[in-house]
């Protein structure tokens, strides 16, 4: 078996039939099989999905275990050589596995790979990141000074180069990892449950020597925010997300100066939307102030810390 292709359910069936039909139509040139972790969406998806794919793995979670801890426990069962973390709201436009296989195959030196993803309307879309999270980026962006325009004001997150170039970390939604290298390194963190585990496993990788490329030939769509689920809590999670990576990779005081710059990013922004008399984003940016401070006061964060 070449690849293995693991999707994560809830409450996504439709999204993961139409997936899985993109891959078995576009998808010629690699052997792979697909697993299916259903992370107890209570609403008979594993039954669907093998009613119309009998060959698919499926395997039933008893409960909500996020992103990263689910996708371990599908990587279980693999058998390739290469595992596909695809999410189920993405449609391949092209045959993007074979492609990111064959670049795998062909550059020993790479750990991970991901393609170019692009929104329904055709458009391209946030496909990975030039650099790891940093306090000067998240400072910088207080007064909207996106560092990354300077360095690469062609292709800051979307590959416009026609070249696979090396990146910081590719994005969970079409994320290819040698199985090898997910054997050394244990998959993703199961310390996050939904948001930068993705970005942390790919900092891991350059760690242990490894590249991760982007790939711009594997084109795939994105349907970013379409599971019914994607709400206020996914705000809650990317904050929980950032200040366990920032604990992981820059320790307490890390965590503790993000939890400030981002404090003071929605101050800043609160009085400026007072001053234009923008209600509407007056009241979002102090929706985000609270709910910052709802996940730095949660016992989950607390025990980070300690």
């Amino acid at each position: 078996m070449s690849v293995s292709i693991i999707y994560v359910n809830y409450k996504t069936c439709d999204l993961i039939l139409d997936s899985v039909r993109s891959v078995k139509e576009m998808t010629c040139d690699v052997d792979y099989e697909i697993i299916v972790v259903d992370n107890h969406s209570e609403d008979c998806s594993l039954e669907r999905i093998k009613e119309c794919y009998p060959e698919i793995i499926c395997i039933q979670s008893f409960e909500n275990m996020g992103f990263g801890r689910a996708n371990n426990l599908g990587l279980e069962k693999v058998k390739g050589d290469y595992v596909l973390f695809l999410n189920p709201d993405t449609l391949l436009r092209n045959d993007a596995i074979s492609v990111l296989y064959r670049f795998m195959e062909a550059n020993p030196s790479v750990g991970a790979c991901g393609g170019n993803l692009y929104d329904e309307r055709g458009e391209p879309t946030t496909s990975f990141s030039r650099k790891f999270p940093s306090f000067v980026w998240e400072f910088l962006s207080i007064f909207y000074l996106p560092p990354l325009c300077f360095s690469y004001p062609k292709s800051k997150f979307f590959n416009k180069e026609n070249i696979a170039i090396p990146v910081a970390s590719v994005i969970g939604a079409d994320l290819m990892v040698r199985r090898t290298v997910l054997d050394k390194l244990g998959g993703f963190s199961p310390d996050f449950f939904m948001n930068y585990e993705e970005t942390e496993l790919c900092h891991r990788i350059h760690k242990v020597g490894l590249g991760v490329y982007s790939v711009p030939t594997a084109q795939i769509t994105h349907l970013e925010g379409r599971a019914s689920y994607i709400k206020r809590s996914r705000l809650y999670y990317l904050y929980e997300g950032q200040y366990i990576y920032f604990r992981k990779v820059y320790g307490k005081f890390g965590a503790r100066l993000i939890y400030v710059i981002t404090q003071l990013k929605s101050y800043i922004r609160i009085l400026q939307f007072v001053v234009l008399m923008n209600a509407k984003r007056h009241a979002y940016w102090k929706m985000k102030l609270e709910t910052n401070k709802e996940v730095w006061r949660s016992e989950k964060i607390k025990r980070i810390l300690r």
